[in-house]
């Protein structure tokens, strides 16, 4: 009897360490955000097609253009002078030259 509660012991020790194990995080999955600063005439085709096409943005000048590698994939930062002195307009673009917009934590309602 002794030794079967002895084993049982030994068991549940492995099942509670193996348990442990298993629930550490993964730190492999951790995606970083690389970002390189470039040169606006470098952006692909595709961006600049949808630049002159956003009618927002079109008749602006590219103070600055960023290449960001977030989670495997590309996307171009494009920081845009405002006519409005001191402030800045900045869009975010897929490789295909697609609007990404930055999606944004909701508000509690009260």
């Amino acid at each position: 009897m002794k030794k079967l509660m002895l084993s049982l012991a030994v068991v549940s020790l492995f099942a509670i360490t193996g348990i442990n194990a298993q629930t550490l995080p993964n730190e492999a999955t951790d995606f970083t955000q690389e970002t390189t600063k470039i040169d606006p005439e470098t952006l692909p085709e595709k961006v600049k097609e949808t630049i002159q096409n956003d009618e927002t943005v079109k008749d602006l000048t590219i103070s600055e253009a960023h290449q960001v590698m977030e989670e495997a994939e590309v996307y171009y930062m494009i920081k845009f002078e405002s006519t409005n002195p001191g402030e800045e307009l900045t869009k975010k673009y897929d490789a295909m030259g697609k609007e990404v917009k930055e999606e944004k934590a909701e508000e509690p309602v009260k």
